[in-house]
């Protein structure tokens, strides 16, 4: 899907490009300063530096053979010819096993840097490739058409000045030949696509920006935005090749695909670049027939090259900066076909990978009784959840703009150190940590409401600050909430120096306290 670029943005980075008006704000415009006080700013700037990396996996990865039921009878019964034993499979917990074939995954599990997260996907689900691709690309619901990746819209509030003005290292980079809409916008092109770094800099070494502006006409419009992908393919050259040549491998890695990827990626951060987001792919499974063979070579595949990655920023001491993270775009029917594979399907497992993650089995097993009336896994998680708790617990975004990148609020999963401890089914309610903390007059506060079921829309809630006695001192809020996140500023410049706890309640008898120190 090809985006477009407005004429106005087109216009301004054309002038920044040839030298005319200056644009940009610096690494941070008035806007974004209105969205972020200046004290939670420099918290979040703390966590300059952290990366994902995104591993598709295209075609819809079988979840029942990835994280194996191997003590529930009607996995066997459902799949005679396919189903993995118990005994050939590598032991999680709580029934589940890993694939055979992911020996190294399973180590780092053991190790504590794999989450896996049960039972992800979506209200509706749709078995169409492509529609459902888009569907997790954009982070939309089943029956909405977005046209922006859900990372471009991350990556816009990251770089606000954008794109009159480009960051001195690539915004986002994928490993391929064709940019996904998870890097597309209505503000431009994020993604910079190669698949060889030296390669990638031989084609456009010696190539200059073209300037002259585009007719104001629909053809002149779609010649800008092929004149914007130039610009920033022709920008990020040199910084990429510099940064693979500056940077290391110190582990071998396998001969594959993905492992080749995984090793550019790895030179690249070694390399100094600050890139928040990689993507990464791997297809073949779209496993209708002979699946077992297919299915354990994909996944020796992948096992084999995110070990040796993790193994590599190990070595090199920057593995606390990056988690991995999979998706692929459907699960796959709980029965065999008639081909020993298996057909398009709905919810499946996912994995989060890193040194900062909390590891372990998330969320229940697969239910394979209670079955959706398409015979399908019933999701229990959305697939935002997950992508939420990567932005705010690994890449540091505030809760109020996760919110504006899905248009809703979705609980967080404790996949992280720092991430909530409980399931969401557990809680209605989140209060961040104020913000300063000893606090002088002033503090910024976040929260959100969640539905406790999926018919209400709002909670009543009371938001208010007590002393250690438990006295109440200030009252904040009280009253109907919408479901929603939220963020003030508080002033506390009445209360006397000392210890209180900021206390968020609800009507459903949920209570989250955070302590706060007044100077």
């Amino acid at each position: 899907m090809k985006k477009t670029v407005s004429r106005k943005q087109f216009l301004q980075q054309m002038a920044w490009l040839s030298g005319g008006v200056a644009w940009g704000m610096g690494s941070m415009t008035g806007k974004a300063y209105a969205q972020m006080p200046a004290a939670f700013a420099s918290a979040a700037g703390s966590l300059r530096g952290k990366a994902l990396v995104i591993i598709q996996l295209n075609g819809g990865n079988d979840g029942l053979n990835t994280i194996i039921p191997a003590e529930d009878d009607i996995y066997f019964s459902k799949r005679p010819d396919i189903a993995i034993k118990k005994e050939n499979g590598l032991p999680i917990s709580n029934g589940m096993y890993f694939h055979p074939a992911m020996t190294g995954i399973k180590k780092l599990y053991d190790e504590g840097q794999v989450s896996v997260i049960q039972n992800i996907g979506y209200d509706n689900p749709n078995r169409s490739h492509f529609r459902a691709t888009d569907i997790w690309n954009t982070g939309s619901d089943a029956n909405v058409l977005w046209d922006e990746g859900w990372a471009s819209r991350y990556l816009t509030t990251k770089y606000p000045s954008f794109p009159m003005k480009f960051p001195k290292d690539p915004m986002a980079i994928q490993l391929g030949s064709v940019e996904s809409l998870l890097f597309q916008s209505d503000m431009g092109r994020f993604g910079t696509v190669f698949e060889d770094p030296n390669l990638f800099y031989q084609l456009v070494n010696g190539s200059s920006a073209d300037t002259d502006l585009p007719p104001a006409t629909m053809a002149g419009d779609e010649l800008g935005f092929l004149k914007q992908v130039a610009t920033s393919s022709i920008q990020y050259a040199s910084v990429i090749q510099a940064g693979a040549n500056k940077g290391k491998n110190s582990f071998t890695y396998p001969t594959t695909n993905l492992a080749k990827q995984l090793a550019i990626i790895a030179k690249l951060i070694s390399g100094g670049l600050e890139t928040p987001i990689y993507l990464a792919n791997i297809g073949g499974f779209d496993t209708h027939s002979n699946q077992l063979n297919q299915h354990l070579n994909l996944w020796k595949t992948i096992s084999d090259a995110v070990s040796s990655f993790q193994n590599d920023l190990k070595n090199q001491g920057l593995d606390e900066y990056v988690s991995v993270m999979t998706f692929s775009e459907f699960g796959r029917r709980l029965n065999q076909n008639g081909t020993t594979g298996t057909d398009h399907g709905t919810a499946a497992p996912m994995l989060v990978v890193g040194k900062t993650v909390k590891g372990g089995l998330v969320g229940p097993n697969p239910n394979l009784k209670n079955l959706d009336s398409n015979g399908d896994i019933k999701f229990v998680y959305d697939y935002r959840q997950v992508y939420s708790t990567v932005l705010r617990d690994h890449l540091g975004l505030d809760a109020v703009n996760t919110q504006s990148i899905f248009k809703q609020s979705f609980e967080r999963l404790p996949i992280y150190n720092n991430s909530p401890e409980t399931l969401p089914e557990n809680s209605s309610l989140e209060l961040v940590n104020p913000v300063p903390n000893p606090v002088e007059d002033y503090a910024f506060l976040q929260y959100s409401v969640f539905a406790p079921n999926t018919f209400e829309t709002k909670q009543t809630i009371r938001l208010a600050v007590y002393d250690l006695s438990g006295q109440e001192v200030q009252q904040i809020y009280s009253g109907e909430k919408a479901i929603g996140s939220y963020q003030m500023t508080l002033d506390l410049s009445r209360l006397s120096a000392g210890f209180y706890i900021i206390s968020l309640s609800s009507s459903t008898g949920q209570r989250i306290n955070r302590r706060m120190i007044k100077q």
